[in-house]
């Protein structure tokens, strides 16, 4: 047997890229609202972290041991792709910090102010005049709700 065929698969950097995507899996679980929801970012933090300790691991093992470990290229590949996944999960629970609280946000069906604003067309356009009736038409055509989105923005 040749010594390409007795080489091992290095499956530190699958762990990595396991653990990479549990970390993934707990930011996605937050949008769930579970009953330990504030554990899960610090959940996929720690997923993170594991996940990159376990790459530099796998990755260490593929160069210093080449004659016993395969696939240099694919421990690269996959070495990218959980690094961007670890990465950016630990770049957004630090990112995640910065931005400003939400105790000041209406609430749904909490009655607005009035307000006035330019609509897609140029055209003045205030909250009490989206409740009033077409010209020409009775009170009782006029609209009882107006839906308003609010994009929470950090820029």
């Amino acid at each position: 047997m040749t010594d390409d065929l007795k080489k091992r698969r290095n499956a530190a950097v699958l762990w990595a890229l396991f653990f990479a995507l549990c970390s993934l899996g707990a930011n996605v679980a937050v949008f769930a609202a579970p009953p330990m929801q504030l554990a899960l970012p610090w959940l996929s933090l720690a997923f993170a972290i594991v996940a990159l300790i376990t790459l530099a691991w796998g990755l260490w093992l593929a160069f210093t041991q080449a004659q016993i470990y395969r696939g240099k290229a694919l421990n690269i590949v996959l070495g990218l792709v959980t690094l961007t996944l670890s990465g950016s999960m630990v770049f957004t629970f630090f990112l995640a910090r910065k931005l400003p609280g939400t105790a000041g946000t209406p609430q749904i069906g909490q009655r607005v102010p009035d307000f006035t604003l330019t609509d897609a067309n140029g055209q003045v356009v205030s909250l009490d005049s989206l409740f009033a009736p077409a010209p020409g038409e009775p009170q009782s055509a006029a609209p009882k709700a107006v839906l308003l989105i609010f994009y929470r923005g950090y820029w």
